[in-house]
């Protein structure tokens, strides 16, 4: 991960966008240091907090009788350093500027800045927080995943349409999905053996692992193929309201295969019996804005593989979570053994 520079100093390079900062003690609890940025927002400190469910980060829904509701993340202490924080937003700010309803808006401290930084006093680590505007929308309904598939596809062709021509600042930096840093031997996620224990399906993860490594190693990186990507557009990530579907949570967005975007939306579903109608659908709605290759199209499974690997990497990872226990309970390892056998039938 790269190393964060000092936040007193701002983000190099980012001219005026300069972190404020909030005296936080030893404060541990986190519903406490939300109640403590939410000021820093000009929000009552008595305000009422939702938590979301733990993954990454730490998440509330903030409400007060005097200001409209708003969602507080704040970033996992030892993670993102505030240059990655502020070029997601940059990125994030890019896409409101040319459609304002796909992206939630970010809300400024009191003072101005999009970052709060949270002190703490040794040996806990600071943290960071970031207030956005709170989008009205459910994450879409799994019996009507056919017919928001074409939607989505065309919102990822347009992410990567803005990607491909977006004049990125010179100090933007965000972390790199390739080869070495999701299956190889510098994963920003770990190895995917962490979460394995069975030592059959570790076996025929292994396989799996090898064939995808394999398949993408040929696939190649260039960059036609790889580029900025939202990286996490899983249904969780995707709010329906009406006719509209606004994108959120680009905490992970960063350079990989544009391919991969689709993996994503499939998290969790890569099961379902109606996933190849599903594919073509967001294919179909893909192609309504950006061109895709038959022979990028043939590799969609291959990035479908990649993605239950990564996830199984996840869950070793982030045993703390919410999410990975989920994951644990639901039999994961076993499912993707068993989602894998036609990959492995077909390529392996």
């Amino acid at each position: 991960m790269t190393s964060a520079p000092s936040s007193r100093d701002g983000v190099s390079g980012a001219g005026q966008e300069v972190i404020d900062h909030v005296d936080a003690g030893g404060v541990a609890d986190m519903a406490e240091i939300a109640r403590l940025a939410a000021d820093r927002y000009g929000i009552s400190a008595d305000c009422r907090l939702h938590h979301y469910p733990l993954t990454e980060n730490w998440t509330f829904r903030i409400e007060a009788d005097a200001a409209d509701p708003a969602v507080l993340r704040i970033y996992r202490p030892g993670g993102r350093p505030p240059v990655e924080i502020h070029s997601e937003l940059a990125w994030m700010d890019a896409l409101r500027q040319e459609s304002p309803a796909l992206v939630p808006g970010v809300i400024p401290t009191r003072s101005g800045g999009q970052v709060l930084e949270v002190v703490r006093q040794p040996p806990l680590d600071s943290c960071y927080c970031v207030l956005f505007s709170c989008v009205p929308g459910r994450e879409p309904a799994e019996d009507q995943l056919a017919a928001w598939f074409p939607r989505l596809g065309a919102i990822t062709a347009r992410l990567h349409r803005h990607a491909r021509s977006w004049s990125v600042p010179a100090w933007f930096q965000r972390p790199r999905w390739d080869l070495a840093t999701t299956l190889g031997d510098r994963p920003h996620w770990g190895s995917w053996q962490a979460s394995v224990t069975d030592a059959e399906e570790r076996r025929q993860t292994r396989r799996l692992a090898d064939v995808v490594m394999s398949r993408l190693s040929e696939f190649g990186d260039g960059p036609a193929r790889f580029g900025l990507v939202h990286a996490d557009l899983r249904l969780a990530n995707l709010l329906v309201n009406g006719e509209r579907i606004t994108v959120i949570d680009f905490e992970d967005c960063g350079f990989s295969w544009y391919l991969y975007d689709l993996a994503c939306a499939l998290t969790f579903n890569e099961g379902r019996a109606d996933v190849r109608e599903l594919i073509e659908k967001w294919v179909t709605g893909y192609r309504e804005v950006e061109p895709l290759a038959k022979e990028d199209e043939a590799e969609i499974d291959t990035f479908l593989m990649l993605r239950r690997l990564m996830l199984s990497a996840y869950a070793g990872l982030r045993a703390d979570t919410e999410l990975a226990a989920k994951m644990r309970a639901d039999g994961y390892s076993a499912e993707t053994c068993a989602i894998a056998e036609p990959y492995l039938s077909r390529f392996g």
